[in-house]
């Protein structure tokens, strides 16, 4: 007895085709194909290696912070001189709330180092290439294109700042004295909304950047560029007696905006050896303000270049 045709095709291997295709978000694949493009780099790694060092350095941070906590408090049983000993050597890394603050200001400027090396080209490439004509000679709409782009951009300070701070705020509050723990728990949602604000900052911002730009390389330089050459002028112009000059500076903002949200109260709470930090600006409404017009400019920027690059 002869198969049925539809046998014959089975046995050799082929199969129906699903009667309800799959469907999948648009913009996943542009986001995946520019993170897989930025792996392949050997610079990208070792900028992930620096941002790692600050993570685990702020991690020996809070843990000293903690055997010095306990210290403390045993020394300071035993009279004066020893309290005095203990509140001293915790000086010298500082509270918990700095630590957690100092990390997210330090993380930026790495992370905006490690993004313009691995996706500073992520629109410059694309007009250089001519890859426009391919991305939209299928059905892809201006919102998908970019929507994939700043995810793309966005998963890697969600990497480097949101992720490693919830971890360190769980280390914290995991081996924090019982009245410590209790004290720490409520930084978990400030520290979250700076941290989101730094991934903000830094994907809308690259892709701005990105797209006046004509080369990948160009980008990164012009990127880190901005942010040292604003942390300078803004510092710098703020200490010569110009306080509104330090809003300039996206890195002085953010820490302004982490230590009024996680509490630390200024400049120092403990004037702590280790804090490698600048002055903050007096309001962190008008740093959080100013963040947030960079975001925009960045945001205006790619927007700019997607109606003129794409009609239609």
């Amino acid at each position: 007895m002869t198969p049925e045709p539809d046998d014959q095709i089975f046995s050799v291997g082929y199969r129906k085709l699903p009667a309800t295709p799959r469907r999948r978000w648009a913009p996943w694949p542009i986001a995946r194909t520019a993170l897989d493009l930025a792996l392949r780099k050997r610079s990208t790694k070792l900028a992930a290696g620096f941002c790692a060092m600050v993570f685990f350095t702020s991690g020996i941070v809070l843990i000293t912070q903690v055997i010095i906590g306990r210290l403390a408090q045993f020394m300071g049983k035993g009279g004066s001189a020893s309290q005095m000993a203990g509140v001293a050597a915790r000086a010298v890394v500082g509270d918990t709330h700095e630590a957690l603050s100092t990390f997210i200001g330090t993380q930026l400027f790495t992370t905006a180092v490690l993004l313009g090396i691995a996706v500073g080209g992520i629109i410059a490439d694309d007009r250089r290439t001519g890859a426009f004509e391919l991305y939209f000679s299928r059905p892809l709409s201006k919102m998908h294109y970019a929507q994939g782009k700043l995810l793309a951009v966005a998963i890697v300070p969600v990497c480097t700042i949101v992720l490693p701070f919830l971890a360190l705020w769980l280390a914290a509050v995991g081996i924090a004295p019982a009245v410590v723990g209790k004290e720490l728990v409520g930084l978990v949602v400030p520290g979250l909304i700076t941290a989101l604000l730094a991934t903000t900052l830094l994907a809308t911002t690259i892709v701005g950047v990105s797209s006046i730009g004509e080369r990948g390389r160009t980008v990164a330089i012009l990127y880190v560029s901005l942010f040292v050459i604003l942390a300078a002028m803004g510092g710098g112009l703020a200490e010569a007696g110009y306080p509104a000059a330090g809003y300039l500076a996206p890195q002085r903002d953010l820490q302004t905006v982490a230590d009024e949200l996680l509490g630390v109260g200024g400049v120092s709470m403990t004037a702590s050896y280790l804090d490698i930090r600048h002055p903050n600006n007096a309001s962190a409404l008008m740093s959080a303000l100013a963040l947030l017009g960079y975001s925009a400019i960045g945001l205006g920027l790619f927007v700019a270049r997607l109606r003129k690059q794409v009609v239609g």
